[in-house]
């Protein structure tokens, strides 16, 4: 019954638009169910020990408070960071990013916007590294086709440049904050992977002949001393949320308690500095309670199948199916194309075994990011960018999803010949 309540609601997040249904509806009723019928048949529940057995366990109200403990690490820190991203765009601090635009030429634009994606989605993650390129694309271009493929070029370069960054995707974060990679390893092994995987995919774009010639950028609006104002804000904000994973590695504590010193400061700043009385309450009141609840309701979903050793047994026999992980991790991030990528890497952690820093959880966290670009539907920033800016599912899969496809499989590629690199 559970399996098939998972499964079910699964569908209803995977098929959100056929059915308009917020996919946070059946994501938080597929937890409360699921654990309401293991707590109420009594099921037998697990627990992984230090060598990976299970353990059978006798309580499974001490199994559900356990894998709460684990899943509001995760939220706890999406609020801490959603909620600075809010402070600094209450004080303009990405409409101060037009400022850079200063080229006329559609080409350079273009490599000037999929750069910009590609290291602002590492520090404020890609979802909300795209919803602010899209507000500033709106008030930059004004041509509607044009704006399309830039946005096409900004979904693949938010997707990568999240992948290498601990804080730059939830599905990175996952496994950052599960402590499956650490950040020095996580940047090493996935970033000229990522870089690989934009860049190319800009390269080929780019000899598209929609971006010959030049581009009219308007202007902005905005005074100098708001600008100033933003461009403060910006630094201090992401400096601060860049302190995160500094913290872990230096001081060991959790990522949440690091993103929330990184809040508390950011929000004393604009207290003090702006005397802003009223930034605790406009601050607050933006943060996406809905995407909140949609990982909680994931992650306690997906824990109910790991508790039940469920996905201790899918694990087995995808070891004694598959030739090798490298095939598993490949094929995920296809799936993670059609899939919510979030229960997918939710489930892996679940499922695998494998010590920190085994090279299976970097070829995760590359596969789960960088997959989700190649269909309009695979990740947050494909699905925002639908949207915010109406773009047609066939329209993105006749235009971007084949370079989507090549720069996936060039950083994949890679990463298969990264040890061979230096023997």
């Amino acid at each position: 019954m559970v399996i098939l309540i998972f499964i079910f609601g699964y569908l209803l997040i995977t098929l959100e638009n056929f059915f308009s249904l917020n996919k946070v509806i059946p994501s938080i009723l597929m937890a409360a169910i699921c654990w309401s019928l293991i707590i109420f048949f009594n099921i037998p529940v697990y627990e992984y020990e230090l060598d990976q057995h299970l353990i059978l366990k006798k309580d499974p109200k001490y199994l559900l408070l356990f894998h709460l403990g684990k899943a509001s690490e995760i939220v706890f820190f999406l609020i801490g960071a959603m909620s600075i991203i809010t402070v600094i765009e209450k004080y303009y601090g990405f409409e101060a990013l037009k400022e850079f635009f200063g080229t006329n030429t559609k080409r350079k634009f273009l490599w000037i916007i999929s750069i910009t994606s590609f290291f602002l989605s590492a520090i404020i993650d890609n979802l909300t590294a795209t919803m602010v390129l899209i507000s500033l694309l709106r008030k930059t271009i004004s041509n509607y086709k044009d704006r399309l493929y830039y946005l096409g070029l900004v979904i693949i370069s938010a997707n990568a440049g999240g992948v290498w960054s601990p804080i730059g995707d939830i599905t990175t974060t996952m496994l950052w904050i599960s402590n499956k990679v650490t950040t020095i390893h996580l940047i090493k092994k996935i970033f000229i992977p990522s870089v690989l995987c934009m860049v190319i995919s800009t390269l080929v774009i780019s000899y598209m002949p929609i971006f010959n010639g030049f581009i009219k950028i308007k202007k902005n609006n905005l005074s100098r001393d708001y600008i100033n104002r933003g461009f403060f804000m910006l630094k201090t904000g992401l400096f601060l949320m860049l302190l995160v994973p500094i913290f872990k590695t230096i001081i060991g504590i959790p990522p949440y308690m690091g993103m929330m010193f990184s809040l508390g400061i950011i929000l004393f700043i604009a207290s003090k500095k702006y005397k802003s009385k009223s930034i605790l309450d406009d601050t607050f009141k933006n943060v996406d309670i809905s995407s909140i609840l949609f990982f909680l309701g994931i992650l306690l979903s997906v824990s109910s199948l790991e508790s039940m050793g469920k996905l201790y047994s899918l694990s087995q026999w995808i070891n004694e199916t598959v030739y090798t992980w490298k095939i598993t991790t490949f094929l995920f991030g296809l799936i993670s194309s059609i899939i919510d990528n979030v229960p997918l890497v939710a489930a892996t952690i679940a499922m695998f075994s494998y010590p920190i820093n085994h090279d299976l959880w970097y070829f995760m966290a590359y596969v789960s990011g960088t997959g989700g670009s190649i269909f309009l539907i695979g990740s947050a920033a494909g699905v925002a960018a639908m949207s915010m800016e109406k773009i047609n599912f066939f329209w993105y899969f006749k235009k971007i999803s084949w370079i989507a496809l090549i720069g996936y499989i060039s950083g994949f590629i890679y990463l298969l010949i990264y040890p061979f690199l230096f023997l």
